[in-house]
């Protein structure tokens, strides 16, 4: 393998611009999880069902795409490095992206058949360019630097930027929705495409012109082939990391889906407001703040070198706690703002579980090529996005035909509340299906047996095999690199 930069020292600037890519990598999932499907039902008119499955379809083409990326960007080679010219690319094909996923003029299709294949189509293109950025610009955790402190730091800050997107995102939709009713649909969508597509664009090209790549590039290059991933799973700390990664996520996917119109129906409507905000924003705000508050706790827990699983396993059990307060929140109680206390103390622990696995990637990528000699990030990252998409697209899909089997009405629009059945619905989803996905959560970091130390001499064992000196390790070294082969590989 050779190194394309020698030096990890990295300048502030770079590692700026490297975190708010963040601002779309999460962002554009945001506004797929917050936005999209309560506006396929209550602006496009589409009922939640087939709704849920034209965001179950695109979400099945975007986890095969993933892998297809993967093995493009490990194979390229360019002065810009293999990952950042998709990155530059998809800086400028954002604004297309948003055009067709929100085609302001929608309103023009009468037939319910050809919107529901537009709006497929719409979806799809999307996904592909998300694919296109994020595939390289996750790989690109790993690459930045080999130093795992400093890319521990760096992963962080990109992540902390992510949660600011998305609490972004989510108060400026909770307020467009609030004044969808007296806007034309054609200003609707014109408002969230210009909106994001300049929120996301420049760090986009901010990530692509001012960062770097720092580890070595593999000597040969990969082929697609369905080998390329299954291998993947080969990697014991690898399947494990899945697990928390992949059903963690899907809680955030499920509590975004139905947040805003949940709680607007428990509360009994939009006349509530909290400093001029309405209640669905400040709820999430909430939520959204908790996760910004538990940040410098991670950072304190990660430079005192808690292992990282401890850190996702301590959230877990606040995440479960206030999706559970928010599912059992009283319909019309006296005073509906109490749902800020449990919308708090679940981003309390939303925070912890966001934040880890991302963390744990290149930790995890260190030890794949431990054992393999070979690094390709993209496989895993790939394999990851994989799942991650397809459980999401599922559990998306599984959350539109809750709501229509309990009654949900879309043609009650953004204004009118919805029947008590599909509020029940609502309910169960929260309470049931993210108790049961936390917990296999839990279990996959409980699992996973990576620590700070482990992973600091996973980095010293890479080293020697690196220079070809693995025959050189003395006896003790010897042990120590069999009890990490056992526990990780």
């Amino acid at each position: 393998m050779k190194s394309n930069e020698k030096t990890d020292k990295i300048k502030f600037g770079e590692k700026a611009a490297f975190a708010v890519g963040e601002i779309y990598g999460s962002g554009g999932v945001a506004i797929l999880s917050i936005l999209y499907l309560k506006f396929l039902t209550d602006i496009v008119g589409i009922t939640p069902a087939i709704a849920g499955t034209i965001l179950m379809l695109a979400r099945i083409w975007d986890a095969i795409s993933d892998p297809l990326m993967g093995v493009i960007s490990d194979n390229t080679r360019t002065k810009l490095g293999r990952r950042r010219p998709y990155i530059l690319a998809s800086g400028f094909l954002i604004f297309v992206a948003l055009f067709v996923l929100f085609m302001p003029f929608h309103s023009h299709i009468v037939s319910q058949t050809a919107k529901v294949a537009y709006f497929i189509f719409a979806h799809i293109f999307y996904s592909t360019i998300s694919t296109v950025f994020n595939v390289p610009y996750l790989s690109l955790t790993s690459e930045i630097s080999q130093d795992t402190k400093e890319r521990s730091l760096m992963n962080f800050a990109r992540t902390a930027c992510g949660m600011l997107a998305s609490a972004l995102i989510f108060v400026v939709s909770s307020e467009l929705f609030g004044k969808a009713a007296s806007m034309s649909t054609e200003k609707f969508s014109w408002t969230i495409i210009l909106v994001f597509g300049f929120m996301f664009a420049i760090p986009i090209l901010c990530s692509a012109i001012f960062t770097k790549e720092r580890t070595p590039l593999p000597e040969h290059k990969s082929k697609f082939s369905v080998k390329t991933f299954t291998n993947t799973f080969k990697l014991k700390c690898f399947r494990r990391l899945l697990l928390m990664y992949v059903f963690s996520f899907i809680c955030n996917e499920i509590i975004a889906s139905i947040i805003i119109t949940y709680v607007y129906n428990v509360a009994g409507g939009a006349d509530i407001t909290v400093l001029g905000f309405q209640l669905p924003t400040v709820v999430n705000i909430c939520m959204l703040g908790g996760a910004g508050l538990i940040m410098p706790v991670v950072l304190i827990m990660i430079a005192k070198k808690v292992p990282k699983p401890v850190i996702f396993m301590c959230g877990v059990p606040m995440f479960l706690g206030g999706a559970i307060g928010l599912a059992c929140f009283p319909a019309n109680a006296s005073d509906p703002r109490l749902m800020m206390i449990p919308a708090l103390i679940a981003g309390l622990g939303f925070g912890m579980a966001q934040v880890i696995p991302w963390l744990t990637f290149p930790d995890v990528v260190d030890v794949a090529e431990l054992k393999s000699n070979d690094r390709n990030p993209g496989a895993y990252n790939s394999t990851m996005t994989f799942f991650k998409k397809f459980s999401s697209g599922l559990a998306v899909f599984l959350v539109g035909l809750v709501l229509e089997t309990t009654g949900y009405d879309e043609s009650l629009g953004t204004d009118k509340l919805q029947p008590q059945s599909a509020i029940t619905g609502m309910r169960l989803v929260l309470g049931i299906c993210i108790s049961v996905f936390l917990i296999i959560a839990f279990v996959g970091a409980f699992l996973i047996k990576i620590t700070t130390k482990k992973s600091e001499r996973v980095t010293y064992f890479i080293s020697k095999q690196r220079a070809g000196e693995l025959d050189t390790l003395d006896e003790q070294e010897q042990a120590e690199l069999e009890n990490l082969k056992k526990e990780l590989f």
